[in-house]
């Protein structure tokens, strides 16, 4: 198994969020690696990043650093043509974690890994990450999904459960990456994880991981069961 971290530098809506610092001094990227080393070898974690001033994160923590053409950055690049073109950089034909740091609550590596050793791969091509929700939701002529309105109106914990698909974290064979070049096989195997998601795309998002973030490590720490 290789790890490839999708750690571009630029960001359009919240500026440098992978590398500048997010909690202690440490940036979502430190936050990241330092869970994946626990469950990784170093040897087999790659940095995929199109600034070389970024080589030195990758150094510090002792993994690999692949330069990324920018144009394998940029919103209009197709999600083909990145995959693509980030595979050709990591070497052998081993299944490859794709990981982005913007989900730090996210700490079931082990897990995950565990899960796709025991997948059958007859069966299922790839793992995506997938967060289950509960909520009133409306569709798009404004009707109640899951629900009704009236004295019948379910309680929120009744409701059938719609998923977020977080893009986080994903596991593909390489067979897979071959056939579909995308973050999701023809035959997914979706891994519901039950803890707190943010997906951060504004400054409010980064504001509110950095709360929850602070709120879990606080915990742990008074449960002398610091993970990170």
């Amino acid at each position: 198994m290789k790890a490839v971290i999708l750690g571009k530098a630029g960001s359009v809506r919240v500026k440098g969020k992978n590398y500048r610092p997010f909690y202690e001094g440490n940036s979502l990227m430190d936050i990241l690696v330092a869970k994946l080393i626990k469950v990784m070898n170093r040897r087999d974690i790659y940095l995929s990043c199109e600034r070389e001033e970024y080589r030195g994160v990758a150094e510090k923590w002792g993994i690999n650093f692949v330069l990324r053409d920018e144009t394998y950055t940029l919103i209009s690049t197709s999600n083909v043509d990145v995959v693509r073109n980030v595979c050709k950089d990591i070497p052998t034909e081993e299944d490859i974690l794709w990981v982005t740091p913007v989900e730090p609550m996210f700490d079931e590596f082990q897990e995950v890994l565990d899960c796709w050793a025991h997948l059958d791969k007859e069966k299922f091509d790839s793992l995506n990450v997938v967060y289950p929700q509960k909520r009133f939701l409306l569709d798009q002529n404004y009707n109640p999904i899951g629900f009704g309105f009236g004295h019948w109106h379910k309680y929120s914990q009744e409701l059938p459960p719609t998923y977020q698909l977080s893009w986080s974290v994903c596991i593909l064979s390489r067979k897979c990456i071959d056939e579909v070049s995308y973050m999701i096989g023809a035959h997914p195997y979706w891994y519901e994880c039950n803890a707190q998601v943010v997906d951060i795309d504004t400054e409010d998002d980064w504001e509110l991981a950095i709360s929850i973030y602070g709120r879990d490590m606080e915990r742990k720490r008074k449960n002398g069961n610091d993970r990170d």
